[in-house]
């Protein structure tokens, strides 16, 4: 089969066969010669894959909520997942739903933050984390989310506050923190987003998670490739760069 056989069966069919073949026609053409409708075929075919593998991933993730109920993060995944498709509104109903069904349970509304904060309606994230802080003035994740929807709706002290509150809540999650790094580099206080990724490798290092500092490292390498006043910490290590 030639690449526009294989690229209409795997649009219709979705087997791997058909995307394994197809990617292998592309990778031989493209070390042929770089044309640009070429790479905008095999690009459409990775993302068509891509979406592919999300929707199976969501069902498994859906299969795990249904084995164990209690178990927290293949609902956050599930949230993930779905908005990576493009889908946030299945997973705001969702929760909607559970929450309606529920209405004092602070883990809902942490589901439905989420799920909110997925579909970009800052405006609702705000008002459920709100909900949810009122029922558990000191749930970390709540007072995060509140913090992601100040961020969404520009209020960038706001939004710090609730990361720094976030992170006295659980010294242990430190989301709050890749938060306050991405949102500094954004308001331009490099600086100080420079900061904040090195309490992340420090934290990273202390726990001897030295994978998960790669990517930190990665970052604050580029940071400082971008704004060459942004020094070194005497001593410290960012050969990652």
């Amino acid at each position: 089969m030639d690449l526009d056989e294989l690229l209409a069966r795997y649009e219709a069919l979705g087997e791997e066969r058909d995307f394994v073949a197809a990617r292998a026609l592309f990778e031989q053409a493209e070390a042929e010669r770089e044309d640009p409708a070429l790479l905008n075929r095999y690009g459409y075919l990775l993302e068509s894959h891509g979406r592919n593998e999300l929707r199976q991933a969501a069902a498994l993730y859906e299969r795990a909520i249904e084995l164990d109920p209690a178990f927290d993060k293949p609902h956050y995944q599930l949230i993930s997942a779905r908005a990576g498709l493009r889908e946030p509104e299945r997973v705001v109903s969702l929760y909607q739903q559970r929450l309606a069904a529920d209405p004092t349970s602070v883990r809902e509304h942490r589901f439905l933050a989420q799920a909110y904060l997925a579909a970009r309606d800052y405006g609702k994230v705000l008002a459920i984390a709100r909900a949810g802080i009122a029922r558990a003035p000191d749930d970390a994740t709540l007072v995060a989310a509140r913090g992601e929807a100040n961020a969404g709706l520009g209020e960038v002290e706001e939004a710090l506050a609730d990361w720094r509150r976030a992170l006295k809540l659980d010294a242990e999650d430190i989301g709050a923190l890749y938060s306050t790094a991405f949102l500094l580099e954004h308001e331009g206080r490099l600086a100080e987003s420079v900061e904040a990724w090195e309490e992340i490798i420090d934290w990273n290092e202390a726990r001897g998670l030295t994978l998960e500092s790669v990517w930190p490292k990665q970052e604050l390498a580029r940071l400082r490739r971008e704004d060459r006043s942004l020094a070194p910490r005497e001593g410290a290590d960012d050969a990652a760069g």
